[in-house]
């Protein structure tokens, strides 16, 4: 479902801190062949866009009635309360491929895993360049196919559209793997040698010994 989001023009003069205060978010617009432009949007229109829809295209609705396609490029949330300070929109322009970062979803069960071994994944996202009517909203990854320890999935391995979907990342770089877990090192047992205390030199031996010598 396409997102559609009412935006209006922010004065030049506008407190970013008033304007959250009034229940807005300060924004900005930027994409090729376009200048960059400050807008504002309803706090609570954004809270209802569902954090999958952050990669998916939106219709920005300016005030004029006109209509703009533009992907999220970034979201500034305040790291206490997690409430959104800033968003920066990209234009698209038309006919033209996006580069984006989509989230891996991985699916299925691993019997390597079942058997005892470590389920790694080394990435959680997919850099893809597509048009962006064929963003999906994630790229699965069926870790099924780790059959036994050290078994490992690649880009190369992706099971999507390859006529719609590039993947930017290097086909032979691991997206997950089923490691053996770490073995417990114990240490050896130091080899000593038998030591007769009887033979040991004392203090009061090597006194008396020293006695002797002197007779």
């Amino acid at each position: 479902m396409a997102v559609h989001l009412p935006v209006s023009p922010r004065e030049k003069n506008s407190k970013p801190r008033a304007l959250r205060r009034a229940g807005f978010i300060p924004a900005t617009v930027y994409g090729p062949e376009i200048e960059a432009k400050n807008i504002q949007l309803s706090a609570k229109e954004f809270s209802r866009v569902s954090f999958e829809d952050y990669s998916h295209l939106m219709f920005l609705q300016n005030s004029d009635g006109t209509e703009e396609e533009a992907l999220i490029k970034n979201v500034q949330k305040d790291s206490l309360t997690r409430a959104v300070m800033n968003i920066e929109f990209y234009k698209v322009k038309r006919g033209h491929k996006v580069n984006m970062k989509v989230a891996i979803k991985f699916v299925g069960d691993s019997q390597a895993v079942k058997l005892g071994a470590d389920f790694v994944a080394v990435h959680k996202e997919a850099h893809i360049r597509c048009f962006p009517r064929h963003i999906p909203y994630f790229i699965e990854v069926d870790i099924s196919k780790l059959e036994k320890a050290d078994d490992h999935i690649t880009f190369a391995d992706l099971n999507i559209n390859r006529e719609e979907i590039e993947i930017m990342d290097p086909e032979s770089e691991i997206i997950c793997k089923a490691e053996t877990k770490r073995k417990d090192h114990m240490l050896e047992p130091v080899e000593t040698a038998t030591v007769d205390a009887a033979n040991v030199p004392t203090v009061e031996k090597e006194k008396k010994d020293k006695e002797e010598a002197k007779k």
